[in-house]
């Protein structure tokens, strides 16, 4: 889908590939759910992306072309998806359906000039772009961001064995596939880390340490999706354990989702609900102005099988960039980042005892939270520097794509 409200960073990437002279179009398998609002994502939806039902008079057409062109091609690739993704039964279902739209979207594509296919998240979109190879004989690549490549799923090692390469935005995601696939070519697989919100990279050198006042309530601030696998009542909890203990504070916790209330119900049950403010999905500016006014973030993952892990929340880095001290959870790719000691604090996953005190030892030695707060600066802006991303994906494009991406200013300075 696209856009998607949660996935900007793939807004990113497209602008910065716009920007570089990139041709390229959008094929959106689903219509957007959401409201559009953001300007470069009204464009992008209205200049170069391309929609359509999953079955139209079009869609069933490319279906019985390809029927008559490739029969034997055609069922192959039916019969390959029966035959290694029998581990997942529904997702053969959703990978049915998009047969024909997938094969439309091939038509669509050959006729406006695409040579290459890149499909984002590990799922659908990638077996639209593994049927355009099978069928049709198109290149392609991948772009994985963690989804379903912790649990069973046999058909993805069997696509991205078809891919020409694959570029993982962590690397913990990207260890994963090369070492626990089976993988025929682990060496096709990149780590590509994603570039920064523009915003917050624009609004990062003006932002220093808050120093905080000895007898100013301690304020907090935590940003993600109300869903257990935040973590969101690990951070209520050791609020509770530091106000018991005397620590003057106050949360902000922004977001919303399906555990909102359950959330309530916890800072009520635990005596902290006059400390916590709970602000609901908030428009970026004011975001922004919320992570100014906070002297530390807070944020603790778990994994939790069956749902999708975090690799790296992009509001963890978001908050280092910003100068603001973290403590969060050893989990997934977060120590990439996060280097305990160094660039934040880490603690193990539940450890609700572990977190308030990791949370005391910063609000008690200012001294030790800015130096920490430089340093993670530092660090966001050495991994998520997002030219040097760009330039590293491009790279793998021209050696990629037929004919090169046939850029005349790919020499110019990035902006």
């Amino acid at each position: 889908m696209f856009p998607e409200l949660h996935e900007t960073f793939i807004l990113r990437e497209l602008v910065a590939l716009e920007r570089r002279g990139v041709e390229f179009d959008i094929y959106s398998l689903q219509y957007p759910r959401d409201p559009i609002t953001m300007e470069d994502a009204i464009r992008l939806s209205t200049e170069r992306t391309h929609y359509s039902p999953l079955f139209t008079l079009s869609t069933v057409g490319a279906l019985g072309r390809a029927m008559l062109h490739h029969p034997l091609k055609l069922g192959s690739a039916i019969w390959q998806l029966l035959r290694h993704g029998y581990d997942r039964p529904m997702d053969i279902v959703k990978n049915l359906a998009i047969l024909p739209l997938s094969l439309h979207f091939g038509e669509l594509g050959r006729s406006r000039g695409v040579t290459h296919w890149h499909g984002h998240w590990a799922n659908i979109p990638t077996t639209a772009c593994w049927y355009l190879n099978q069928v049709e004989g198109e290149p392609w690549s991948a772009a994985i961001h963690g989804e379903d490549i912790f649990s069973p799923n046999t058909f993805l090692r069997h696509k991205l064995d078809a891919a020409l390469f694959s570029v993982v935005c962590s690397g913990y995601f990207c260890n994963h596939l090369k070492t626990k696939l089976g993988l025929s070519a682990p060496e096709n697989v990149h780590l590509n880390y994603h570039g920064l919100d523009p915003r917050v990279m624009e609004h990062a050198p003006g932002k220093r340490f808050r120093e905080r006042a000895a007898e100013e309530v301690l304020s907090l601030i935590s940003i993600g999706r109300l869903v257990p696998t935040k973590g969101h009542d690990v951070v209520i909890r050791a609020c509770a354990v530091l106000i018991a203990s005397g620590r003057k504070l106050r949360l902000t916790l922004i977001g919303s989702g399906p555990i909102q209330e359950e959330l309530m119900a916890l800072a009520e049950q635990e005596g902290i609900r006059e400390h916590v403010d709970f602000r609901g999905a908030l428009a970026f500016a004011d975001v922004l102005e919320a992570l100014d006014a906070a002297d530390l973030f807070c944020l603790a993952p778990r994994l939790i099988p069956g749902q999708p892990p975090d690799g790296i929340p992009n509001v963890i880095a978001e908050a280092m960039a910003l100068r603001l001290p973290v403590v969060t959870t050893r989990v997934s790719a977060i120590p990439e980042l996060v280097v305990d000691g160094e660039t934040g604090k880490l603690v193990e996953v539940d450890d609700v005892q572990g977190f308030a005190a990791a949370v005391e030892s910063l609000a008690a030695d200012p001294e030790a939270a800015r130096l920490l707060s430089e340093q993670a600066a530092g660090r966001v802006a050495e991994m998520f520097n997002q030219k040097q991303n760009i330039d590293d994906l491009l790279a793998l494009f021209e050696q990629h794509v037929p004919g090169g991406l046939k850029l005349p200013d790919a020499r110019r300075p990035y902006s």
